[in-house]
């Protein structure tokens, strides 16, 4: 608890705040395509091209395995404890970050995204990913906004 009181007051080390930037500028960069995908990938190409589909697919897991190490970094830089599975992780940190329970919830759903990209049938996986789709402009943009804020970043 100590180290969270320390940075809120006087800011992440330099060397710690370098720690995210990667993270940070990854996840920056491939939400750019996030309109890219809302326009040209729907039902009918996601079904019959395969190479769009694991596209589209790897870029929703990377994205949301990103906001998971990213989450535990800061939870760990906050002297939070880590929860043991990923929704909990990312309840955790959007109780932080948004003011409404209902968007921790959705914020949370993308452990379930994840894990339904590595184990579930063509059309279930199609669905969250237009879950993903739809809930990463609204949620994304106040979460980035959130973690750097706190790591003087902003």
């Amino acid at each position: 608890m100590t180290l969270y009181v320390i940075t809120e007051r006087q800011g992440l080390l330099k060397k710690d705040r370098t720690k995210f930037i990667p993270y940070i500028e990854y996840m920056e960069s491939e939400l750019k395509f996030l309109p890219e995908y809302e326009r040209k990938v729907d039902w009918k190409v996601y079904q019959h091209e395969r190479n769009k589909r694991l596209e589209i697919e790897r870029w929703v897991e990377c994205l949301i395995n990103a906001t998971l190490d990213l989450s535990k970094m800061f939870l760990s830089f906050r002297g939070e404890g880590i929860p043991e599975t990923s929704r909990e992780v990312l309840y955790k940190i959007a109780s932080f970050v948004f003011e409404k329970e209902s968007d921790a919830e959705a914020f949370s759903q993308l452990a379930k995204i994840r894990n339904t990209l590595a184990h579930r049938y063509l059309d279930i996986r199609w669905q969250d990913i237009k879950i993903f789709i739809k809930l990463s402009p609204k949620l994304y943009p106040e979460f980035m906004e959130h973690i750097k804020t706190k790591i003087g970043l902003l």
